[in-house]
């Protein structure tokens, strides 16, 4: 089987006049909004801080198609996803009236006619209803496509693009943002020969092995300099290697993925032995002997030739998560930090995908206090930063939550400890966390001042509100702006403490869908941390969740064509954050029958939309002054909050 492979950008696409036509067997576009999410905010960080770079998406595959007159239609077998997301990128532009070359891609010219760039075998409903969110008609051809499955993920997708769009980017610089995603994104195009064989094509790609991270090759090169240090000692090697190890899995805990790597004495050993690396307590002794008398290269104990699997019985329940961040930035966390404590410069990009040109390893001078800062780090990550978890007290609820856990030692007859996990309490922790998260995506460049704060202070013995407050400092200096440069000034202990008056005037524009969706999940967390009837089972219910469509409580084409002065519509007081499909719920109902909706949810979709549909007022009513009233009450909810650090 041979394949053609060549870069090809958004640009070739449209020149070449490329079609795509979806296989029967593919699945359902199946983006959420935390993956547009991190794929834009990549793009505008790429698109800031080096236009002219290329932006790669990864290996695509197609076959060319066999029909007649039709040379350069690709039948997609694996890129489905990535080319529909650019296409619901390139038409929020379009919607938006914003004039960029990208929207070129949103369909293919032929002699006579125009037609999208995509076809589907079968599934004919997608077809029609990508052409009518492009002419504009998919309101009255598609009233509710929440119940069809191939369609409600596009839906979303629509409105968080949008979202993304009008609230992250300033309207003036879109185009060129649109320009360049048309020119520098670049997809590696791996194109199959007419009649390939299926069967044979997904054998070939589903055995084709695990490529080589750039972590791997980092570990090496870190591994060879301490090689090089100890005149060939590989036990000493090894004994860092296996540090890697115990900090490489993300997704797993910290204590779990030691008790894999290292042997130590389960009888003596307690948590807090885990906070820093004590060769002493975690060692590699039984693998020692084996290393001489096998005479391995070092080339091989990287590669894992020699398994040093912990044979003992894996710890307990709960030592499975799932990260908030993958193994690559939290290196980059760490080489911040290392830099910081070595009065060296911060590095020149938070980009992931460019971890070996962002270690410069002849700036490491000591390799192994890199290694021993990488497991501190690890360590007080795994105990102080949130995770994505299934709530154990919600047993009906199998969607994933943003949760802390705390480790739960216990003995067993024989004298041995295992250590288990067991969420704790929701808290302003939890929650302040869950808004840093939400608002950092991809990098969470908040962990940098917050793990170097953890590693530099006693952290086992400081109170939680210590813990809290220093979040709180560093949430309020990471307002909207450069957060990689506030992120080092806050590391550094030079950062300015905002003022609050400027915030306050943003605060007070009519700034409608433009309001950047920070202040409103800044505010859910002020309301939360400030709740008085914390006993109420809706508000005991409510999370702070990922949520990307700005509502108008009072809606903008109400459905009794009853209007607002502009002023009032769009300023902050008539605005609340949801996700895409809870706004859809409410639409453009009239404002008593959106709070009735409100009223008989099981939980608060919002806490600030909770303040406005005060459901304990029998007469309740919603103008102007109404607006006023309780835009002021947020808005001195802000400088209470603001004002207490100064």
């Amino acid at each position: 089987m041979q394949f053609s492979t060549r870069q090809i950008n958004i640009k070739t696409i449209v020149s070449e006049k490329f079609e795509f036509l979806i296989p029967v067997y593919q699945r359902p576009y199946v983006w959420d909004d935390i993956e547009i999410k991190k794929l834009i905010e990549d793009l505008k960080h790429h698109f800031e801080n080096k236009q002219n770079d290329e932006y790669f998406v990864g290996n695509t595959y197609v076959i060319e198609s066999s029909k007649e007159n039709r040379s350069n239609l690709y039948e997609v077998i694996d890129g489905q996803q990535r080319f529909t997301t650019f296409w619901l990128i390139s038409l929020c532009f379009k919607t938006l009236n914003i004039n960029t070359k990208l929207i070129n891609y949103l369909e293919i010219e032929f002699e006579k006619y125009k037609d999208i760039r995509f076809d589907f075998d079968i599934r004919k409903e997608v077809y029609e209803y990508l052409k009518s969110l492009l002419d504009g008609s998919s309101q009255k051809r598609f009233e509710d496509v929440s119940n069809f499955e191939f369609l409600k993920n596009i839906a979303k997708g629509v409105k968080t693009i949008e979202g993304l769009l009008t609230s992250q980017i300033s309207k003036e610089i879109l185009p060129e943002f649109g320009d360049y995603i048309y020119e520098n994104v670049k997809f590696i195009f791996n194109k199959a020969p007419k009649n390939t064989d299926l069967n044979a094509l997904f054998v070939a790609l589903g055995t084709s092995g695990i490529q080589l991270q750039q972590s791997d090759i980092l570990k090496a090169r870190l591994l060879g300099e301490l090689k090089k240090e100890n005149n060939n000692e590989y036990p000493s090697v090894v004994q860092f290697a296996k540090i890697w190890e115990s900090c490489e899995n993300m997704n797993n805990y910290f204590e779990s993925n030691v008790k894999d790597s290292f042997n130590y004495d389960t009888s003596k050993i307690t948590n807090s032995d885990f906070k820093e690396f004590d060769s002493e307590k975690f060692h590699i002794s039984d693998i020692e002997g084996e290393i001489t008398n096998n005479r391995m290269t070092i080339t091989e104990i990287i590669e894992g030739v020699i398994n040093t699997t912990n044979k003992e019985e894996t710890s307990h329940r709960n030592t499975q998560c799932r990260s908030i961040i993958n193994f690559n930035i939290f290196l980059i966390h760490v080489l911040r930090i290392y830099n910081k404590q070595n009065d060296l410069e911060d590095i020149t990009s938070l980009d992931s995908k460019k971890l070996l040109e962002i270690f410069k390893i002849d700036k490491i001078k000591d390799v192994k206090s890199f290694f021993k800062l990488m497991w501190k780090v690890r360590y007080q990550f795994d105990k102080h930063v949130v995770k994505w978890l299934k709530d154990e007290d919600e047993s009906q609820d199998e969607d994933e939550k943003l949760l802390l856990a705390e480790v739960v030692p216990t003995s067993n007859k024989d004298g041995k400890t295992y250590f288990s996990r067991n969420e704790k309490s929701f808290s302003n922790t939890q929650m302040l966390q869950s808004v840093l998260y939400f608002n950092n995506i991809p990098n969470q460049v908040w962990l940098t001042p917050f793990l170097n704060f953890l590693v530099s202070n006693d952290i086992d013995k400081l109170e939680d509100s210590i813990l809290l407050k220093e979040l709180e400092v560093i949430d309020n200096i990471l307002i909207p702006g450069d957060k990689k440069e506030m992120s080092w000034q806050i590391l550094s202990k030079t950062a300015e403490y905002p003022i609050f008056e400027p915030i306050k005037r943003g605060l007070e524009e009519a700034s409608g869908t433009h309001f950047n969706h920070y202040w409103f999940y800044k505010l859910e967390y002020l309301l939360w941390k400030n709740w008085d009837e914390r006993e109420d089972e809706k508000f005991k219910r409510y999370r702070i969740t990922s949520k990307n469509s700005i509502e108008h409580v009072f809606p903008q084409n109400e459905e009794n064509s009853n209007k607002m002065d502009r002023n009032f519509l769009d300023s902050f007081g008539n605005l609340a954050l949801l996700s895409v499909g809870q706004n859809s719920a409410y639409s453009n109902q009239d404002v008593n029958k959106k709070r009735i909706d409100f009223k008989n949810k099981m939980a608060f979709d919002s806490l600030k939309l909770a303040k406005i549909y005060d459901v304990n007022l029998k007469i309740w009513n919603w103008n102007p002054e109404k607006i006023e009233t309780h835009q002021k009450e947020m808005i001195t909810l802000f400088e209470n909050h603001y004002n207490t650090f100064n």
